[in-house]
């Protein structure tokens, strides 16, 4: 049976991971698994910031655990951007909500994927790469079936191996680059294992909007929104899209209300 959507706040289970997250003290080996990557330097043309990076399990507890410390106001906004995000990535090609236009919004906490970006070997990436654009296929053709074509935009694939970063100490003794991110994905991994199972965070598959908004409008009605305002969308009924997300983002707002604040 289909989980409704919690009316009041975060369902059981994942409050219940969150508060394993803090027991744990899992922000602190979080940062420990970053630390373990040199320090960068680029070109700062945002190639990296051209699509919502994913996220490990672990790292979405971290992200909602930061959110629920954040005042009412500053909350409903996050959590209805990323409603928006989730909602017309369909139809519009979208940035990653945090980037802006010579920085990141939030670089210092920013998650592995912008970090390993760059890092990674050419041979490595290109099969990463490959592996994300199989998958976007796939999703092109379940919306097909849907009777919906997307626009190319959409489907181009992420963005090429990046030649513009490079090690900030150029003579720091590290480890193959390729080693040394398979093991913090593999630490991450382990992380995530430490909590109690919850059904929401495996299923939105790295991505944080998807996450967002099957906490906020249930598994299937999350999708049936998207399905209308995607084909509101590429229909150029930009009013009836607007209301529907208005619609949608109302109900997210005053979801944000409902949490509990971060236990001191």
């Amino acid at each position: 049976m289909e989980r409704a959507p919690s009316p009041h706040g975060l369902p059981g289970s994942l409050n219940a991971a969150l508060a394993a997250f803090r027991r744990q003290g899992l922000a602190v080996a979080l940062e420990d698994v970053y630390q373990r990557l040199p320090a960068t330097t680029c070109a700062r043309q945002g190639h990296c910031c051209g699509l919502l990076p994913p996220l490990a399990p672990v790292e979405m507890l971290a992200w909602l655990d930061g959110l629920q410390a954040r005042p009412a106001a500053e909350r409903a906004e996050q959590i209805a951007a990323m409603l928006e995000h989730f909602l017309t990535n369909a139809a519009q090609r979208r940035p990653c909500p945090w980037a802006q236009a010579t920085a990141c919004a939030i670089y210092p906490v920013r998650f592995l994927a912008c970090r390993a970006y760059g890092l990674w070997s050419p041979e490595a990436y290109a099969g990463r790469r490959q592996a994300a654009l199989m998958a976007q296929e796939r999703i092109a053709q379940a919306w097909a079936g849907l009777g919906v074509t997307l626009p190319a935009e959409v489907l181009a694939p992420g963005p090429e191996y990046c030649q513009q970063v490079r090690v900030a100490a150029p003579g720091e003794n590290l480890p193959r680059a390729d080693d040394l991110l398979h093991a913090c994905e593999s630490e991450m991994e382990r992380l995530a294992k430490i909590l109690p199972p919850d059904p929401d965070v495996p299923a939105a598959g790295g991505d944080l909007s998807h996450l967002l908004a099957r906490l906020v409008l249930g598994p299937r009605g999350c999708l049936t929104a998207k399905v209308r305002v995607t084909k509101a969308l590429l229909a150029g009924q930009k009013r009836q899209a607007r209301q529907i997300l208005d619609q949608h983002l109302a109900v997210g707002r005053a979801w944000a209300a409902t949490w509990e604040e971060t236990p001191s």
